[in-house]
């Protein structure tokens, strides 16, 4: 029998990404939808005959957590915001896919985390997403970085420039800064229109802003791709750039691990050099990759192999969650733990960068 799923927010992401992801699982059925208002619950799939709840009816999210149902719920809300139904959704028995990153902050995490491994598990699952972690090519990777053997140096290369030319504007909103005071609209088209319930982005209200809301997905990709290897120190430097991505959108670290293994981090949201990915060096070869390619050489052969990145991999992410329910069998690389310590990656940079550069050590990495 499929497990009733209601989904909490329907944003843009949650439009375009969980509803086709829940949809395509063998193991999940939608049932239901929360918003703040009626009038955005509606935008979601309003073709399909889900039950709607909004907090301006008299059906909200108590009613819609009261149902049994719904034994699961996809949480999709602004950065932020998703701490509290997080916690009413485990305290209601129901199983959570919260998206990343688990809170705003390290210390909420943490008191989150510990609540739910005392209070709650094993017997509710409670999963972070991380849509990364789902990419073929890191999959391919992660299977071939044991024939690098010791590995010596590691990168992470993040440049985009978020713009009206942006393959992802639509999530930013319709105004770009030229200057602090000067900015650009552009036409919107019709799926851009539908972006303007963002503006949260826009105006960021979180520590590190863009750096957080995008870093955090190649954090998650570098931590995954060293498994074992765990950070212990970092050291970073910021700055801002781009009027139009307050307060920072650039962001520059160097990461050591646990067994000496040193790598560097780099960040430019402003940039107009494109490219974003990952390289991990070894004694045998080296390893470059991106979200739909992998370039390697190792022990002298070269290859070089494309990957498809359809809806961002959150399709696998959603089936690998729902087939942990249905087992239940947590999914060890959906753990809030791996959330956390994504999450505390990027403070730790934050945080030395406001220290001009003092070194981090970390307190909740573990193995990615």
């Amino acid at each position: 029998m499929a497990i009733g799923v209601a989904l909490i927010g329907a944003g843009l992401f949650a439009r375009e990404f969980h509803f086709p992801s829940i949809e395509a699982s063998p193991h999940l059925e939608l049932k239901a939808v929360y918003s703040r208002s009626l009038k955005t619950a509606q935008k979601l799939a309003p073709e399909k005959p889900l039950d709607r709840y909004a907090d301006d009816t008299d059906q909200g999210l108590q009613q819609l957590l009261a149902r049994s149902d719904i034994q699961a719920v996809i949480i999709a809300l602004a950065i932020g915001t998703q701490t509290p139904y997080i916690h009413a959704a485990l305290s209601a028995g129901k199983h959570v896919l919260s998206e990343k990153p688990i809170t705003d902050n390290v210390a909420e995490a943490v008191e989150l985390t510990r609540w739910y491994r005392s209070e709650i598990s094993p017997t509710v699952n409670w999963s972070v997403a991380e849509n990364w972690r789902y990419l073929d090519s890191l999959h391919y990777v992660r299977q071939l970085v044991p024939q690098l053997g010791r590995l010596s140096q590691f990168r992470t290369l993040v440049y985009i420039n978020v713009g009206p030319e942006w393959s992802f504007a639509r999530y930013f909103g319709k105004r770009f800064f030229l200057s602090p005071d000067i900015y650009l609209e552009w036409t919107l088209t019709d799926r851009q229109r539908s972006a303007t319930d963002t503006t949260w982005r826009h105006e960021a209200q979180y520590q590190g802003g863009y750096l957080l809301d995008v870093g955090i997905h190649f954090l998650a990709g570098t931590r995954y791709l060293l498994g074992d290897e765990r950070i212990a120190r970092v050291a970073a430097f910021t700055r801002g750039v781009s009027p139009s991505i307050p307060p920072l959108d650039t962001l520059d670290a160097i990461l050591q691990a646990e067994s000496g293994l040193q790598g560097s981090v780099q960040i430019a949201l402003g940039s107009s050099q494109p490219g974003a990915g990952w390289t991990v060096v070894g004694e045998h070869g080296y390893i470059t990759a991106t979200e739909v390619s992998v370039t390697s050489k190792i022990h002298g052969r070269e290859d070089v192999k494309d990957f498809t990145a359809d809806l961002l991999a959150v399709p696998p992410e959603v089936r690998a969650w729902g087939e942990a329910i249905a087992k239940g069998t947590p999914n060890a690389q959906q753990a809030p733990e791996q959330g956390l310590a994504d999450l505390e990656l990027i403070e730790a940079m934050l945080r030395s960068a406001s220290q001009q550069g003092q070194l981090q050590t970390t307190k909740h990495q573990v193995e990615g």
